[in-house]
């Protein structure tokens, strides 16, 4: 759609751009709405985000390299093995690491600055969906996350894209997710005050956002990211992550109770 956009003849890539649009947004809300909730300063809600961006980055970019490994063990003595991870890190990122290494980054934090780490995670969760949904825009502008070829209602179709196929119709997956983590962003929104002070909301944006993923995955075109016993490594921690929301919610209930 819009790889780039040049700017005093300098490329910048639209999808960087628009992900720091969403972190920006989705931090100013953590920080002005959602952190008078947990007893949280605002100065460290921002610093907390900062060090979920590292992990952000770190974790995604290290996932989309380990469900790349038997691509660059196949083809790592044709393309040579340095040329091959090259590749890799100038390559794309996996949701789910990015996800994974964004709460290491905010437990480091925590952990640093002996602030609650429960705190800052119920403060900077709700978040996440919307973030990611405004994200996905970025990838309908690269290319990337492309759905299967497809011609039925709201098929799009690449002319310029460096990463999907250009000229076929494809089921339009990137503007899919991001309907769909907005309706995550305002679920989690109507709850949060129901779930306060637990950990509720955090079961609720896994078990949502797995099934959402899990079902969206047979309906991807790039199916480079892995893929074992016809089930993708995403649909695999999908599962992981449905069951540990559902956990979630059991704990907390008899916790509740008890």
């Amino acid at each position: 759609m819009l790889p780039s956009i040049n700017v005093f003849g300098l490329e910048i890539p639209t999808y960087g751009i628009i992900i720091f649009i969403g972190i920006c947004i989705g931090g100013i809300i953590a920080i002005q709405y959602f952190s008078k909730f947990n007893n949280i300063k605002k100065e460290d809600v921002f610093y907390a985000i900062l060090y979920a961006v590292v992990g952000l980055g770190v974790g995604a970019k290290l996932l989309y390299i380990l469900t790349n490994i038997p691509f660059i063990i196949e083809n790592s003595a044709t393309l040579g093995f340095w040329n091959i991870i090259g590749q890799m890190f100038r390559g794309g990122f996996v949701f789910y690491g990015g996800l994974i290494g964004g709460i290491l980054g905010v437990l480091i934090y925590a952990k640093q600055f002996k602030n609650s780490f429960k705190s800052l995670l119920l403060t900077l969760i709700p978040v996440v969906p919307l973030i990611h949904g405004i994200g996905r825009i970025g990838c309908l502008c690269a290319g990337c996350c492309y759905g299967m070829p497809y011609d039925g209602f709201g098929a799009i179709t690449f002319d310029h894209s460096p990463i999907a196929p250009n000229g076929v119709p494809l089921f339009p997956m990137q503007i899919v997710e991001t309907i769909c983590n907005l309706i995550i962003f305002i679920i989690l929104l109507i709850t949060y005050k129901r779930f306060l002070g637990t950990y509720k909301t955090v079961g609720l944006y896994l078990i949502l956002y797995s099934i959402v993923r899990f079902t969206l995955e047979f309906f991807r075109g790039d199916l480079i990211r892995g893929i074992y016993f016809s089930v993708s490594t995403s649909q695999w921690i999908s599962v992981a992550l449905l069951i540990i929301g559902i956990a979630i919610f059991i704990y907390e209930h008899r916790k509740k109770l008890g």
